[in-house]
Formats: structure tokens, sequence, C-alpha cells
């Protein structure tokens, strides 16, 4: 059990690392980049944002899954802290600013794309 808490938790510190580092890298690497995610409703940004959480949701869920010695549990429990507290701030705080499509497109990845990275530690 402990080894699970771990996981789960070490899964969600994953995430913010990814996504924190490649947001800072790719505004350092590309002037017309950071614009483009600076931006808050276009296709583009959308875009950009999604494609940073799919990665860290998936490096997220291989981290868990080494940290726990297991493929399952502690990745899956990863993503879905991760859709608890996204889902409280997406529904109270961001919903109109955002169409919905991209709140939901955000939601379904977290814990399916844990599962996914988590698939990627060999048996």
């Amino acid at each position: 059990m402990p080894r699970l808490i771990l996981g789960a938790v070490l899964g969600v510190v994953a995430w913010f690392v990814v996504v924190i580092g490649l947001s800072l890298a790719l505004r350092a690497a590309s002037p017309d980049l950071s614009a483009v995610l600076n931006v808050h409703a276009t296709a583009a940004a959308l875009g950009g944002r999604l494609a940073i959480s799919f990665l860290a949701s998936i490096l997220g869920g291989l981290v868990a899954a080494f940290a726990a010695g297991e493929r399952s549990r502690a990745p899956l429990a990863s993503g879905v802290l991760l859709l608890i507290g996204f889902g409280y701030y997406h529904v109270t705080m961001i919903w109109n600013q955002f169409p919905v499509w991209y709140h939901l497109t955000f939601f379904v990845s977290l814990p399916l794309l844990s599962l996914l990275g988590a698939r990627l530690k060999s048996a």
C-alpha cells in the first residue's frame, strides 16, 4: 500500500514537472510559440496545451508504475488525482473560458494516458 501511494503521488509530481518544464523550454526556444501558448482560446493554443498535458500524463503514468512496481493501480490513481483536482478547477473557475471539447478531452486524457504510460514499463 505505501508503494501504491508513493507511486500515485510521484506520478502527479512528474506530471507537473513535465508540464512546467516543457512549457518553459518551449517558451524559451521559440518566441512565436510562446505567443501562441499565451493566447487563451485559439485552436493552436488549446492544442499545444493538450499536447503538453498528453505527454505529461504518459510520463507521469510511467513514473507511477516504476515507483509502485506495478502497471495499473498507481498510474490510474495518479490520473484520477489529477482529474479530481483539475476537474474541480476547470468546472468552478475556467469552464466558460474554453470550449467544452477542450475540457472533456483534457479530463478523459488524464487517467487514460496515465495508464498508457504505465504500459510502457516492461513487465
